[in-house]
């Protein structure tokens, strides 16, 4: 019988390390970003959302702040705490966190990890959840795609092999009822061991769409950038990141 799970539950298993390349100056760069632009506090409490196997919340605990990570994955939340020393990690769903309001000074969406589910009412659930767990005056960042960018320069099909594992990858832009998707297909082949196929979709918000959700789910000052230095908004750079603020 076919799993007729989302995407979402079944995607993030313990093979999902193993299909990405992420350098280390990379993700310290995504979280300096986060801390600069929502001007968080030395000792910060970050609510890292959708936190996988932790590499943002270690780099903030590194720099002296406390994250705590929530996932829907098992898998990946077993990993961060057998790969990191110390840290608080939660099993839970976006859109009924297990914090009292007012329990974090940051919030995060962390490198296209918001829309995912099916509905954008969903996804402004997940929103007004990350608002509620936020002191007033509080920061959410959140970073996903810019569309055109991916429009006008869409990512080849590749081919990567990582630590002895054959990773093939196609993606493309669709059209849904609800407006438009980035979707993403894996195969995985390990020697001696069966291929392994993955999906992962994910909406594209236009810059207008997404400070309105932000707005609708309670946010008070929006900010958009372009990228993570930001630079503003433009076809020619490559992200839509945000840092959206809870009414003081």
């Amino acid at each position: 019988m076919p799993d007729e799970r989302p995407w979402y539950e079944t995607g993030f298993d313990a093979d999902y390390p193993l299909m990405q390349t992420f350098e280390e100056a990379m993700t310290e760069l995504q979280a300096s970003a986060a801390e600069w632009l929502l001007n968080m506090p030395l000792r910060a409490r970050i609510l890292d959302l959708c936190c996988g196997y932790g590499r943002h919340s270690q780099a903030w605990r590194e720099a002296g702040r406390r994250p705590v990570g929530l996932d829907f994955s098992a898998d990946l939340l077993a990993l961060a705490r057998d790969s990191q020393l110390g840290g608080d990690w939660v099993r839970g769903d976006v859109r009924r966190l297990p914090f009292r309001a007012g329990a974090f000074d940051a919030a995060t969406f962390m490198f296209v990890s918001f829309g995912y589910f099916g509905t954008s009412a969903d996804d402004l659930e997940a929103l007004r959840e990350a608002r509620r767990v936020l002191r007033p005056g509080g920061g959410l960042f959140l970073d996903i795609k810019l569309p055109a960018t991916l429009r006008a320069d869409p990512p080849p099909d590749g081919h990567l092999n990582i630590k002895g594992a054959d990773v093939f990858e196609a993606s493309r832009i669709v059209q849904t009822p609800e407006g438009e998707r980035y979707e993403i297909r894996r195969k995985l082949r390990r020697p001696g061991e069966a291929e392994r196929s993955f999906f992962y979709s994910v909406r594209l918000y236009e810059p207008d769409a997404l400070a309105a959700l932000l707005k609708e789910a309670g946010f008070g000052r929006i900010n958009l950038y372009g990228d993570y230095d930001a630079s503003p908004l433009a076809p020619s750079r490559p992200r839509l990141v945000a840092a959206a603020f809870n009414p003081a």
